[in-house]
């Protein structure tokens, strides 16, 4: 009975994982689900998790889709030349959209009416970041005269006044036009500003506004992103350890457009072709090969982690969504269908154990 018994968890095992390889191949999960088309040429993405909106940039305003049908939903009408980037708060409902005329205007989520705007006064800026923890807003304030500092200006999310301005150090010294990237960890309230002036990464304490560290990471680019799930900044080619700063990766598939905070997942891309990669081991884990070529815009890509749904802008005025890649799903099938395994081999276990007692008296 013992022999039998084994044999049947075996086979039943055996049936269960070639189930659950079956279905984790026929999922595709970065298949195209939706195109929404436009009518005018989109220039950049952002998504609220929280009310599900997708707000997408164009020359003279924001077009609102909802996150849901994909249907556009408002169109918001800006005194702005082109809308190049836009950040949301969605603990506030707020939405910062970049003007390239150099102003940032601050638009209310409930009411789609803009509700304030960043001074003028910051030039040219086409970096922003914000901490929706803190509510505080960074944003590339660029020296224009030689002897000025480049800075980060950081804006309260409140009031949309200046609190403090971080100079960069020996930019008030350096002859050319530089400018600052941005990006901010709000698991650690830490800020990272990538100087253009000499190739240096500088860590900002949000807490005190105050430079702690400087790093020359081996490849360098004042676009960047952090991953809060492991700590990692991703910085030109290179990914950083956020804690100690060495570099712990390099050259991974394509590039970074989009973190996955929930599942720990990357979003690269790299000519027409979308890759999903592991966050901790850089490991390409699917692709989706587009008929578009992407757009030249960098922010052209927005998660929804809480839905599980993916807007790539794309050129042709379009935007396709896909879904996110499955990998709860996988994980909690896996286990369930063990446990219905362990379940039955202990049953019948009990059941053997059971009848040889039985047999005994």
């Amino acid at each position: 009975m013992k022999k039998k018994t084994l044999s049947l968890a075996f086979v039943l095992t055996l049936l269960a994982l070639l189930m659950l390889v079956s279905f984790v191949r026929a999922i595709d999960p970065l298949q195209v689900i939706d195109t929404i088309t436009l009518d005018k040429e989109p220039t950049c993405i952002a998504v609220n998790e929280e009310t599900n909106r997708v707000y997408v940039g164009v020359t003279d305003g924001l077009i609102v889709i909802d996150g849901h049908s994909c249907n556009v939903v408002a169109n918001i009408s800006l005194d702005a030349d082109e809308i190049g980037t836009i950040i949301v708060n969605p603990q506030t409902n707020r939405i910062y959209a970049v003007d390239y005329s150099a102003k940032i205007i601050v638009i209310n989520g409930d009411t789609n009416q803009q509700v304030g705007e960043i001074p003028e006064g910051i030039w040219g800026s086409d970096q922003i970041a914000i901490n929706p923890v803190t509510n505080l807003i960074y944003i590339d304030d660029n020296g224009v005269y030689v002897g000025d500092y480049d800075c980060l200006a950081v804006y309260s999310g409140e009031n949309n006044t200046v609190v403090t301005r971080v100079n960069m150090p020996g930019s008030n010294v350096h002859s050319y036009f530089e400018h600052t990237g941005v990006t901010v960890n709000p698991e650690t309230n830490l800020v990272y500003a990538a100087w253009t002036g000499d190739d240096t990464l500088h860590v900002i304490d949000g807490d005190t506004n105050s430079i702690i560290n400087t790093v020359s990471p081996s490849s360098f680019s004042r676009k960047m992103i952090v991953n809060p799930c492991t700590n990692y900044i991703y910085i030109g080619d290179v990914v950083l350890d956020g804690e100690t700063f060495e570099q712990v990766a390099s050259e991974y598939q394509g590039n970074l457009k989009a973190v996955d905070t929930v599942n720990n997942l990357l979003y690269t891309w790299s000519y027409d072709t979308l890759y999903v990669l592991d966050g901790t081991t850089h490991g390409v884990l699917s692709s989706l090969e587009l008929e578009w070529t992407y757009s030249s815009y960098s922010d052209n890509m927005a998660m929804n982690c809480k839905t599980g749904r993916g807007y790539v802008v794309l050129s042709g005025n379009q935007i396709v969504v896909i879904p996110e890649f499955p990998i709860w799903t996988t994980i909690l099938s896996a286990l369930f269908t063990l446990a219905v395994v362990t379940f039955i081999f202990r049953r019948r276990l009990f059941k053997a154990k059971i009848h040889k007692q039985s047999s005994v008296l």
